[in-house]
């Protein structure tokens, strides 16, 4: 391809970006003014804290225990956990949070290792991921790279537990990097649903850090050519 035509194609995208850009600022705009008025900002967050402070917080954990073994995503749990299990008192609903995750995982371990077996076995091979069968010398390195990778959260701890993934590492490998990343997302839900910048700034350092280490630690594994045996 021609540099004129490289550019010709780069202006139509970035016309059609702007172009669509307009469109939706239209429609969002037609639809709270003139078909469904929204209130304000600070309404709806006033109204979503008040329903999360109504969720009885032992439900809220055991739902935080169970659900993700299922699929359902952690980030939901993580940007409301700060109202329902803390109920203002950040320390509390932080610490209760890493406790439900722990259990979350031994939960999974149990149900990979129970009658689910063949179930989550096919799941996992429609996805068409491997198990990995983990020997003792590189265990805490394939947990760790297992960890960092984009797979959910679900499929992470199904991956470990079917390769056989010891306790201490399965457990304390996992632990502190899910714990960086699920209390800069409560940090941050909690900003939001109080519409003050308090926690805000802190969260978006953590997730900062957090991301230069998973990086630090990806190019390591890489550099080291870690691969599980199949």
């Amino acid at each position: 391809m021609r540099l004129s035509e490289h550019r010709n194609l780069l202006w139509l995208a970035l016309a059609a970006a702007l172009l669509g850009s307009a469109v939706c600022a239209l429609a969002v705009y037609i639809f709270r003014e003139a078909i469904f008025p929204l209130p304000p900002l600070a309404e709806i967050r006033e109204g979503v804290y008040s329903l999360l402070n109504t969720i009885p917080a032992p439900l809220y954990f055991l739902a935080l225990v169970i659900l993700p073994a299922f699929g359902v995503p952690l980030t939901l749990f993580y940007l409301t956990a700060l109202p329902v299990l803390g109920h203002g008192n950040a320390f509390y609903g932080v610490m209760l949070t890493w406790v439900a995750i722990a259990l979350n995982m031994a939960f999974t371990n149990l149900l990979t290792h129970g009658v689910f077996r063949p179930i989550i076995e096919r799941l996992i091979r429609h996805r068409n991921m491997k198990i990995p069968r983990i020997r003792k010398e590189n265990e805490w390195k394939i947990v760790l790279a297992t960890r960092i990778s984009p797979a959910p959260w679900a499929l992470q701890n199904y991956l470990l537990a079917l390769g056989h993934s010891r306790w201490r590492y399965y457990l304390w490998f996992s632990l502190p990097i899910q714990g960086g990343i699920g209390l800069a997302m409560m940090l941050l839900g909690e900003s939001v649903l109080k519409g003050g910048f308090g926690y805000v700034l802190l969260a978006i350092f953590l997730i900062f850090v957090v991301n230069l280490l998973l990086q630090n630690f990806r190019k390591r594994l890489s550099r080291e050519s870690v691969q599980p045996e199949i």
